[in-house]
């Protein structure tokens, strides 16, 4: 499934960087689309900044490179310090990622999001490698569907769920306010 939202400056650099972790690892774009079930002329404009990828179809992208969402927004040589400045920040469809954890960690990624009112991560469920999720409200309320099906559970302020990470799942603000939410994840660098 191709996702068609327009693509902001964070998405070029994003791109870019998808491009040359693909040409890294010598695989051809044809390759990648057909492992992230996306389309050939998707994934070049995913490359080339023209659209915004859903957190699945990332995480879809990603995977099919065999390579982590870490490595996709920094490098691993900066150190166990990080400041509130020096967060590296994801704006994706509403929702505002900010990497509260170094990209040298290994064991834990922590991401502290601000989810816009009804946006989410799409309505596609996604998963991805790693051992356990958690997800905790600090403000307002966020939606999240576990499994296929996808059973839903409403989380408001100090509600926290955990979760295998490969467990599909999907999640969406229903309310009217921003939320924002602490996700820890074991190991780093899904």
């Amino acid at each position: 499934m191709d996702d068609d939202v327009k693509a902001s400056p964070i998405d070029r650099s994003v791109g870019s960087r998808l491009r040359e972790l693909r040409l890294e690892r010598k695989l051809s774009a044809r390759e990648v689309a057909e492992a992230a079930q996306v389309s050939p002329s998707y994934l070049s404009r995913l490359e080339h900044g023209k659209v915004s990828p859903t957190v699945a179809t990332l995480a879809r992208v990603v995977q099919a490179m065999g390579e982590s969402v870490a490595r996709v927004f920094g490098d691993r040589e900066a150190g166990p310090l990080v400041r509130k400045a020096d967060r590296r920040v994801v704006h994706n469809r509403g929702a505002v990622d900010e990497i509260v954890t170094p990209v040298s960690a290994t064991r834990l990624e922590v991401l502290e999001t601000t989810v816009a009112p009804g946006a989410g991560s799409g309505s596609e469920p996604y998963h991805h490698p790693g051992d356990e999720e958690c997800v905790l409200v600090l403000e307002g309320a966020l939606a999240i569907w576990l499994g296929v099906p996808g059973q839903k559970h409403l989380l408001e302020k100090g509600d926290a769920v955990t979760f295998p990470c490969r467990t599909p799942h999907r999640w969406e603000n229903p309310g009217t306010e921003p939320a924002r939410v602490l996700w820890v994840i074991t190991p780093a660098g899904y």
